[in-house]
């Protein structure tokens, strides 16, 4: 009698442990951190380098949209790589940037932190994860 094998389609999924999501989400960070860092030394040295008023004008803004691209850019680098959870881990890795980056404002600016600021920091940054998520599992 023949030996029936299950094809490959049907084999169960391997579930990712908790340490590789971890390590993954600290990857995304990383990853967002990096595109971050990179962002403001070109910005610095655009407005070094030119005398257009342009970019000291509007400078609140595109840093709010490299924030975005980053955060945006370090879920889809995790997810890719987990395979799953996408919108989970995305959100996670919003979540940890922008603690990060408020609690660098903190210990940089003596500026006190305005309450629907940082909500809207937060929300935003969710919503930049989930989507870089969503779009990682995708690719």
């Amino acid at each position: 009698m023949a030996k029936s094998t299950r094809g490959a389609r049907f084999a169960p999924k391997r579930q990712m442990q908790e340490t590789g999501v971890a390590l993954l989400i600290l990857k995304g960070v990383v990853a967002s951190l990096i595109v971050s860092i990179v962002s403001v030394l070109f910005l610095s040295g655009i407005s070094l380098m030119t005398e257009n008023t342009f970019i000291e004008q509007y400078m609140q803004y595109i840093m709010v949209g490299v924030t975005m691209i980053s955060i945006f850019m370090g879920s889809v680098y995790a997810t890719q790589k987990a395979e799953s959870k996408g919108l989970i881990i995305g959100m996670v890795i919003g979540m940890i940037y922008v603690l990060f980056s408020v609690g660098l404002g903190l210990k940089l600016s003596p500026e006190p932190v305005v309450w629907l600021v940082l909500v809207n920091k937060c929300i935003a940054g969710l919503a930049a994860g989930a989507l870089g998520g969503l779009v990682g599992i995708n690719l």
